[in-house]
């Protein structure tokens, strides 16, 4: 119920910033709110019920006030706020992240190596992501994971192409398991 509440509030945000053509400005306002109230703190006051709801919209309005963020942001979240919705801001975010990915072609990749890579090492995997995904553009996120061991992992829309040595390790481990 909250995914489909949350693609509508999104396709809504989703319309605004086109006309105003800030369709990546918008998106990366609304993650930065969004992440703000996924601070532990202030989301148990933000959503506590036995806080005086004149008192968390005051909250919601000077948090999003300070953060100095677009009107059709600011009045995104303090509707959520008025209507008891606050809970689902990240699920907007993130739905609002994939609407417009896909209204721009663009795809998420996601890789994960050993140690940090190096430029060349980056642009060389962007650009297997992409004829992988078949995407013209992709956005790249990457993160160390010691436990690889070596080689890396690329998460593209949940499909995951993990060319890791753990893996690879665990493979053999399993066939000459298999032989004894």
């Amino acid at each position: 119920m909250t995914g489909g509440l949350a693609r509508r509030y999104a396709r809504a945000l989703l319309e605004l910033a086109r006309e105003a053509q800030t369709l990546d400005a918008t998106g990366q306002e609304l993650a930065a709110v969004a992440a703000t109230f996924e601070e532990p703190r202030l989301r148990a006051v933000v959503l506590n019920p036995a806080v005086d709801r004149g008192a968390r919209r005051g909250i919601v309005a000077g948090v999003v006030d300070a953060l100095g963020v677009s009107p059709s942001v600011t009045n995104l979240v303090k509707l959520l706020a008025d209507r008891d919705r606050l809970s689902i801001l990240t699920e907007v975010a993130q739905s609002y992240e994939a609407l417009v990915d896909a209204e721009l072609g663009r795809t998420r990749v996601h890789i994960s190596s050993a140690i940090p890579l190096e430029a060349a090492e980056k642009t060389e995997l962007t650009e297997l992501a992409k004829r992988l995904a078949g995407a013209a553009e992709v956005v790249v996120t990457t993160s160390v994971d010691a436990e690889l061991l070596g080689g890396v992992v690329l998460d593209i829309h949940s499909t995951v192409w993990d060319g890791s040595l753990r893996t690879q390790l665990a493979r053999i481990g399993k066939e000459m398991a298999g032989d004894a």
